[in-house]
């Protein structure tokens, strides 16, 4: 299966801009500078000795983080240059991590991570600029495709590599995730000089460039789409916030555990990204989004009535395959959506829609644990899942239509 995905994914994108590949490996990089946040609630609890509410409180502020950094980062990517921007916020994200290891206080890690979130969030919109800055239209649907199976196989490999650090030295850790983001800015910022292309900018038709359909603010169903997705996003991140704890506690399972189920995570969406979209392109949008949604609150609602590390692993498969779905489904809407507009305002609030769920979910998920239990936080993720669903769906089906487009180079 993953021999076939593999040379049907070559085949696919071996007529894609070296630029593409470029930011795709950039992004591989730098998803790796990224390890130590899969890790941060047990380094949190095991190295400093933090409780599940204070963890749930840092994590939140980290959040809060990605959240303005999505946004302004997003919209000032309409003001700067965007490569050279992307670079110097890898180069700040890699000093952020490193200082880490110097701090102990809670208030200055709150500080930190605060920062940190900045960077992370605003890293998000800029690579999603950059895609239509160095990719034709035709070329953009794939250099999404490339750029997300780099993602999981980065994150799969972090699973792994970054089990066997927090093994050794949390310490380690973090500064191996530091380095992966300083030598992603030293890549990306080559790759630009090399490969570079004309901006391109792409302008509505004629009769559909108004000012309030250019601006995202007053595209209602837009707005209604994030909205939405801010709920599937809430379910989905609280995995990360909340599954080390839980496997530690009714599981009694550790970081090795943690890893492996990101590690099966990013390698099924490595091997089954492409051959799942073929095969269920016919659904349409809304079908995908619909068993997405699914399919992620079946594979978290599970987790309460089992045990082991193989029934563990099986609730990972059913909400990948969820993740699978309804994921990229979500990033193409946005993107028909945002061309022709202020596309740093698309994106930057498309990324505002995953950072608030990552400010949101550590504090739902560590009340619901502090206050109900463990269990209930796969009820009520799974719940929020299946109330997005019909939300979405209405939003969807007004948002599918797209848009009348013309692509000119500039300058």
């Amino acid at each position: 299966m993953l021999l076939t995905s593999l040379r049907a994914f070559k085949n696919r994108l071996s007529d894609l801009p070296q630029m593409a590949w470029g930011l795709a490996a950039a992004l591989f990089v730098n998803r790796l500078g990224v390890m130590v946040k899969l890790f941060m609630a047990l380094y949190l609890r095991e190295s400093l000795g933090l409780s599940i509410d204070t963890i749930g409180w840092l994590l939140a502020g980290s959040g809060a983080g990605l959240l303005l950094g999505s946004y302004a980062i997003g919209v000032l990517s309409d003001h700067m240059p965007t490569g050279k921007l992307a670079v110097r916020i890898m180069l700040a994200s890699g000093v952020a991590l490193a200082s880490l290891t110097l701090i102990h206080s809670v208030w200055l890690l709150a500080l930190v991570l605060f920062i940190s979130g900045v960077l992370d969030g605003g890293a998000k919109p800029l690579y999603q600029r950059l895609i239509m800055e160095n990719c034709s239209l035709e070329e953009r649907p794939r250099a999404q495709a490339l750029n997300r199976v780099a993602v999981n196989l980065a994150v799969s490999i972090a699973g792994i590599l970054g089990g066997v650090l927090a093994g050794w030295d949390y310490r380690l850790l973090i500064l191996v995730s530091a380095a992966m983001s300083l030598l992603a800015a030293a890549w990306l910022a080559w790759a630009l000089r090399r490969w570079a292309a004309k901006p391109r900018e792409v302008v509505l038709a004629a009769d559909e460039s108004t000012p309030s359909q250019a601006s995202p603010y007053a595209d209602w169903p837009f707005i209604s789409f994030l909205l939405a997705g801010v709920l599937l996003a809430l379910a989905y991140d609280t995995v990360n916030a909340m599954l080390g704890n839980y496997l530690l506690d009714f599981y009694q399972l550790g970081a090795g555990a943690l890893g492996w189920q990101f590690t099966i995570n990013g390698l099924l969406v490595v091997a089954l990204q492409i051959p799942i979209t073929s095969a269920t392109q016919a659904w349409g949008e809304r079908g995908q989004l619909a068993v997405g949604a699914v399919l992620l609150a079946a594979g978290l609602l599970m987790l309460p009535f089992g045990s082991g590390f193989a029934y563990v692993c099986i609730s990972t498969v059913i909400w990948t395959l969820g993740e699978i779905l309804f994921m990229p489904t979500m990033s193409v809407l946005v993107m028909q959506r945002a061309e022709g507009r202020q596309s740093g305002h698309y994106f930057g609030l498309y990324a505002v829609c995953w950072s608030s769920s990552m400010l949101i979910s550590p504090v739902f998920g560590s009340q619901l644990y502090t206050h109900f239990g463990g269990h209930s936080v796969w009820f009520g993720c799974a719940a929020i899942a299946l109330l997005a669903l019909p939300l979405m769906d209405r939003a969807a089906t007004k948002m599918a239509g797209g848009l009348g487009l013309v692509e000119c180079n500039v300058g």
